[in-house]
């Protein structure tokens, strides 16, 4: 599918799971990308396998901690590359 590449550092640290009417959250310390980039990606492009999906880029094929993915925003969704690249950087 035709889309928009973006790189990202491997996220790490605090993630907020989920919020609450009352403003109140749930956070965890995670490393999982679906945790830090998932629900900001679900909310303003789509789907995950449809609007936008993600794939893990190895530095020098060994892990490290300067890892990074790499996300595809589908066609038609690419206004929101440019926002997540900035949010991210």
């Amino acid at each position: 599918m035709p889309g928009t590449f973006i790189t990202v550092k491997w996220p790490s640290g605090w993630a907020v799971l989920h919020e609450f009417s009352d403003g109140s959250k749930v956070s965890t310390e995670s490393s999982d990308p679906n945790d830090h980039y998932r629900p900001w990606l679900e909310k303003n492009v789509g789907k995950q396998g449809i609007d936008w999906d993600w794939r893990h880029k190895l530095h020098d094929h060994m892990f490290q901690p300067d890892d990074y993915l790499i996300i595809k925003i589908r066609k038609g969704k690419d206004k929101w590359a440019t926002q997540a690249a900035l949010k991210w950087a």
